[in-house]
């Protein structure tokens, strides 16, 4: 991490507006939101400004990225018949592009007091892309909280085929060299900040879950800290004023139509909650005083939502809205993207 002289060096070079970006990259935008290039060194920077009256002298500030998109694909790879086929079949991301605007992006969180990657930090799982994203992020940024994407656990990609391998031996893979818990992880930062990073890479939350994220609740209540959420795939919001966001995904600039508010295929939707996802579900949005705010990626768009929720005030259920903000992919950056989390 950079000395706070360094930081302050870095956020403070003279920036670009965005009138000629295309309206794509925000969706619903929060009023303490702000977009900008950095004039110097070339990245996109999203400001999300989130006052909880935490009391710091000076804010603390989150670098997050999502979706790096890792695909190293290298010889010992080629040898596995699967890998062998998805660099065949793997269309996106082409020539690896990705390369200079991961290194941008993680080297702007550098300048910020804790970094965290929103999931699909692997395009897809290979010898070449965990050694890659070993050397370039786990060794270089160790400190880093990094949550798990569908795509990190799988070597079938574009192929329409599923992976030979049963998932939990995938997962022992990753488990090898992850710096953390794959599943859930939590650490206190400055003092008066909890960071949960979980796991909803299938698409639902895991039974090994619900007893953590109870006691890191119980705890923040207990010694007045909040609870902040990193996490892959975005909740649904059960909010009737959202039943459609027409994000544009990046990734060829086709629009795709999401019902953040209901639609049973999203995290915690009908579809997929399960007991265990209907427990976490509940846990972070039936304790809305401690839990302040939801961070992901996945859909490679950048938009806001807010998810109903709801908190105990001396036995009275309390109506609130936990604020969600969905992070852009990086890899669609020249220098990469990353958003501030400037926490006062």
């Amino acid at each position: 991490m950079k000395s706070l002289k360094e930081r302050e060096w870095f956020f403070s070079q003279e920036r670009e507006e965005f009138v000629s970006i295309p309206p794509r990259l925000i969706y619903n935008p929060d009023p303490h939101y702000d977009m900008y290039r950095l004039k110097t060194t070339r990245q996109l920077v999203a400001d999300i400004n989130l006052d909880f009256g935490l009391g710091f002298e000076t804010p603390f500030i989150i670098g997050a990225v999502a979706d790096l998109h890792f695909n190293v694909c290298n010889q010992q790879d080629r040898l596995d018949e699967e890998l062998a086929y998805t660099e065949q079949c793997r269309i996106w991301p082409e020539n690896l592009k990705w390369v200079i605007p991961a290194a941008k992006a993680l080297e702007a969180c550098d300048f910020c007091d804790a970094t965290v990657v929103l999931g699909d930090t692997l395009d897809y799982m290979s010898s070449g892309s965990l050694n890659y994203t070993k050397a370039n992020l786990f060794n270089k940024y160790p400190d880093a909280m990094v949550a798990l994407g569908g795509h990190d656990y799988t070597k079938q990609m574009q192929t329409k085929k599923p992976d030979l391998l049963p998932l939990e031996e995938r997962l022992d893979m990753l488990r090898a060299v992850w710096p953390h818990d794959i599943h859930y992880y939590s650490r206190e930062l400055a003092g008066k900040i909890i960071a949960v990073v979980l796991d909803n890479s299938q698409s639902k939350y895991l039974p090994c879950q619900v007893e953590k994220l109870q006691t890191d609740i119980k705890r923040a209540r207990e010694e007045g800290k909040i609870i902040l959420i990193f996490q892959h795939e975005p909740v649904v919001s059960k909010n009737p004023m959202e039943t459609e966001v027409r994000a544009i995904i990046e990734n060829g600039g086709a629009y795709k139509s999401i019902r953040i508010g209901s639609d049973p295929t999203i995290v915690g939707g009908a579809e997929r909650c399960d007991e265990s996802t209907e427990k976490v579900y509940d846990l972070i949005t039936k304790n809305a005083d401690v839990v302040k705010a939801i961070f992901a990626g996945h859909w490679h768009s950048q938009f806001y939502s807010e998810v109903v929720a709801s908190y105990d005030r001396g036995g009275e259920r309390v109506s609130a809205y936990i604020p969600q903000y969905i992070i852009s992919g990086n890899p669609y950056h020249e220098a990469g993207m990353l958003a501030r989390i400037i926490l006062k």
